[in-house]
């Protein structure tokens, strides 16, 4: 998913450039520290320094690790081979310019203290150590993924975006992709309960309509003559694709009321909620097919 791959790489690019303002503010605060006390470029001193730029690579990985994991476990989405390539690459670049950064603000001192050949075998040191951490974590990111995606039960973005027809993008955009695949999880439970099957086919065709009015909409855009027109066409699009993350979660929470015990079930949310879909299946061409495949659902919740 080349679009989610973009937001992660943007998510992440972030993530370094906090990193690298707390590293900015460590140091900042040593050299205070040290200065005040007249031991500016002490051992004391460049050992605190070191340390911060040390701390700095771990959490660094650590963290980039990290996004990488929650959003791709959060989409279903596999750490693929190339992508993986990609993240050794670019973190192992990023290592290397912290290694830099910290040669150009102190390998003169360490030529001063005659201890530069140390210093030059410590960056070294941190540099090859650094490497072989952003491998092991990638690879161990890569089987971790696959382990936990194969064994989560649910149905991936791109299984959603065939059953509903909507575009994996569209699905990420109006965050509909946890209700969504909840939402197949509470239909399998309650078929298995004894619920008919057939009512929750009917609500998966709900979205599948109003996805296929929305493409409709959206291929009339350019028919415009005006740019007035085009305007209008493309609000009316945007328009569209909300009132569908709210059909969806609406859905989503009357499949939930379902799954009470009817003792528990809130009556008056119910009657909210099918009060709101009416309103919004009437922003449809034609409300009524979608009244219609709702209907068969309230004698689940009777």
């Amino acid at each position: 998913m080349e679009d989610l791959d973009k937001t992660l790489d943007i998510m992440e690019r972030d993530k370094c450039t906090a990193l690298l303002a707390e590293n900015s503010v460590r140091l900042k605060k040593n050299n205070i520290k040290f200065t005040t006390t007249d031991k500016k470029h002490s051992q004391e001193h460049l050992d605190a320094q070191l340390a911060s730029y040390e701390r700095l690579i771990r959490t660094l990985i650590k963290q980039l690790v990290g996004v990488e994991k929650k959003i791709r476990l959060k989409y279903l989405v596999p750490l693929e081979s190339l992508r993986a390539n990609k993240l050794r690459a670019r973190w192992n670049t990023e290592v290397e310019g912290i290694l830099e950064d910290f040669k150009k603000k102190y390998r003169v001192v360490h030529q001063q203290r005659r201890s530069v050949e140390e210093f030059d075998a410590k960056i070294l040191e941190i540099l090859q150590g650094a490497k072989t951490s952003v491998d092991t974590e990638v690879a161990s990111l890569e089987q971790k993924l696959g382990d936990e995606i194969k064994t989560s039960g649910k149905a991936q973005p791109s299984e959603l975006s065939r059953i509903y027809g909507v575009d994996e993008p569209v699905l990420i955009d109006l965050q509909v992709i946890d209700p969504l695949q909840n939402m197949q999880t509470l239909f399998k439970k309650l078929e298995d309960s004894g619920c008919d099957g057939e009512v929750f086919v009917s609500f998966n065709e709900i979205i599948q309509m109003y996805a296929k009015e929305i493409k409709n909409v959206e291929s009339t855009v350019w028919s415009g003559r005006s740019a007035d027109q085009r305007k209008e066409s493309k609000m009316r699009v945007a328009k569209l694709n909300l009132n569908l993350k709210e059909i969806i979660l609406s859905l989503y929470d009357l499949v939930r009321q379902a799954s009470l015990e009817k003792e528990k079930r809130n009556e008056e949310v119910i009657l909210k909620i099918r009060s709101n879909l009416e309103k919004l299946f009437k922003s449809a061409t034609d409300s009524e097919p979608l009244q219609s495949r709702l209907e068969p659902f309230w004698g689940v919740l009777n």
